[in-house]
């Protein structure tokens, strides 16, 4: 039986801000969950909405450029090397300078992982409330939590795959929310939402295949990041699936297509008095 050792787990980031123990992180992410599922709404409930576009706007650019930086530079220190192993790599526990750039380079993607927080913070403001769904809260969190536990205990190795395509497909995601942000001129152009949440339902696909190799190939790489990337990659593909059939049926074809994009209405009293009549 191979052993599986977690040497410098801890020291590798120990004194770093958010990594010595749990509890800063998690405070973080159950205070972001409070905020938009209880004390924002509440806030916002007899305010006008925020007129905040063009930082809506600014924020996504920033977005496209920091997920394509992390895309790119996290490629040319892994696979776009070809000097890391797509099928399979273990993680390197060691103090070595390649070792550490994934320890460096996964703490600055956790706080951007926080900082997409924004997004749902954005929502309340504007008091799209309708939008802050379950599964928009729920992958925000899980995300931002799975990633502090990669860092902490196993950054680098086989780990490193889910967020390199998770950075190619915010890319495109945060470029259609600029996009949807500058108005109705540009949003009839944006017909392909209904692909991008195929996107983002292939990545856990392609996750979950990925994450399952080392189950049957043994590299040394921890079968305990194995399970828990397939258990992250089957639980969003689960959730995505269902807000796909949910927004894309037959039978809201008319209204997704022609009355809502972005899951933002733009013509609903028009839409509701031809139902009535």
């Amino acid at each position: 039986m191979r052993r599986y050792k977690f040497t410098y787990s801890h020291s590798r980031s120990e004194t770093w801000p958010l990594m010595k123990s749990p509890f800063p992180m998690l405070s973080i992410i159950f205070s972001y969950m409070y905020f938009v599922k209880v004390l924002g709404p509440a806030y916002m409930k007899d305010r006008p909405a925020f007129q905040i576009n063009k930082l809506v706007i600014a924020y996504n650019i920033v977005m496209v450029v920091l997920s394509s930086f992390f895309f790119v530079y996290g490629g040319s220190i892994t696979y776009f090397s070809g000097k890391y192993n797509i099928i399979c790599q273990p993680i390197d526990y060691s103090l070595e300078e390649n070792a550490m750039k994934f320890v460096y380079l996964g703490w600055w993607f956790l706080l951007l992982k926080i900082a997409e927080f924004s997004d749902t913070i954005f929502f309340i403001l504007r008091k799209k409330f309708s939008q802050v769904s379950v599964l928009h809260v729920a992958h925000h969190s899980l995300v931002a939590w799975g990633v502090w536990v990669g860092l902490k205990f196993g950054a680098g190795g086989h780990n490193v795959f889910f967020p390199f395509i998770n950075c190619f497909v915010h890319t495109i995601m945060y470029s259609y929310y600029c996009l949807s942000a500058l108005g109705p001129s540009v949003r009839k152009y944006l017909w392909w939402k209904k692909y991008l949440t195929i996107l983002q339902m292939l990545q856990f696909i392609v996750a979950l295949i990925h994450a399952f190799i080392p189950l049957v190939i043994d590299c040394g790489f921890q079968p305990f990041f194995a399970y828990l990337l397939m258990g992250h990659a089957i639980f969003f593909y689960v959730m995505f699936y269902n807000f796909y059939t949910n927004s894309y049926s037959t039978d809201k074809q008319h209204t997704n297509g022609h009355i809502y994009h972005n899951d933002n209405c733009y013509d609903c009293r028009k839409y509701k008095s031809k139902k009535t009549k």
